[in-house]
């Protein structure tokens, strides 16, 4: 199975077989369809971002199907891109993504036609150097199901391996993840994709940005807007993070900053619990629900972070 790209062209080619040239078949990836076909070499140009079979035989009546002792090669041309891949995936049977929700931006969807949204009109606002709490809910398709990121830092119109985050793994429900802006990219407007697959955490992989073999899930993009720089006084609330979150018993809360107090509320303003002065809360008592936490720092600054309790 190969991996093509819509708009490059493919050369295919094979060794001679039994001092015979090779006949190539190239076909769909359900080998049902026969795209492009001939003897030695075969060039074709991918008319989608599909995968497709490559296949060699003796002859043209495709004797010896798919003769597999012979070297076969692929040449393509250098692709540049002026628009981003579209991949298609199934979100009817429940894996879709929900909700996402990033500074400041907050998107409610239901499973898009063919698996794939551009909301790049909503736009999340960030500075270089700031981090930022990015939370994704996703329904359930799968027992196993992983929500990942690509921001196109480069503009290339490619989401590359340096420009991936894993979000996390979970059958249902809303996943969280820190996100830092790098302090050296320019101020303007980038391409963010959200991806949920039907797949465990070894199976997000960075080059899955425009993957259709997963088959089941959802991709959406958004607008990334980097406008300045987080200033010195913003530090530590950016970078205060609270984990286990979704969270059974205890609830860690980490940064360089002190803290004076903690409160819990629910979503209607209730306060129902508080801690003073603690980086550890035991929150067993909670119904399961979600929360607000506001954690009160000694420099006088409030942060307030989202926790689900289990």
């Amino acid at each position: 199975m190969i991996k093509v790209s819509a708009g490059v062209t493919y050369e295919f080619s094979a060794d001679a077989i039994e001092g015979l040239p090779a006949f190539i078949t190239i076909s769909s990836a359900d080998a049902a369809t026969v795209l492009a076909a001939g003897t030695a070499t075969v060039t074709w140009t991918a008319d989608a971002d599909r995968n497709v079979r490559f296949y060699t035989h003796r002859g043209a009546n495709c004797s010896s199907n798919d003769f597999e002792f012979t070297a076969r090669r692929v040449k393509c041309t250098q692709l540049v891109r002026d628009s981003y891949c579209e991949p298609t995936l199934d979100c009817t049977d429940g894996a879709v993504i929900n909700r996402v929700k990033f500074a400041g931006m907050e998107n409610i969807s239901t499973c898009s036609n063919n698996g794939f949204a551009d909301y790049s009109s909503k736009v999340a606002t960030v500075q270089r150097g700031g981090t930022y709490d990015l939370e994704v809910e996703i329904g359930y398709g799968w027992f196993e199901q992983s929500v990942s990121v690509w921001i196109d830092y480069n503009k290339n119109f490619l989401f590359d391996a340096n420009e991936f985050i894993f979000v996390g793994s979970t059958p249902q429900g809303i996943l969280n993840k820190n996100i830092t802006i790098p302090g050296t990219v320019a101020n303007g407007e980038y391409r963010m994709r959200v991806r949920l697959a039907t797949v465990g955490a070894s199976g997000a992989t960075a080059g899955k940005a425009c993957d259709i073999s997963d088959s089941y899930g959802e991709t959406e993009d958004y607008t990334l807007k980097v406008d300045g720089t987080m200033s010195v006084g913003n530090t530590a609330a950016q970078e205060l993070n609270i984990y286990p979150n979704p969270a059974h018993d205890f609830v860690n809360i980490s940064g360089s900053a002190g803290i004076q107090q903690v409160l819990i509320t629910d979503l209607s303003g209730k306060q129902v619990s508080s801690f003073a002065g603690k980086d550890k809360i035991d929150v067993s008592r909670l119904k399961a629900g979600v929360y607000m936490l506001t954690i009160r720092l000694q420099d006088g600054n409030n942060i307030t972070r989202k926790l689900v309790k289990k």
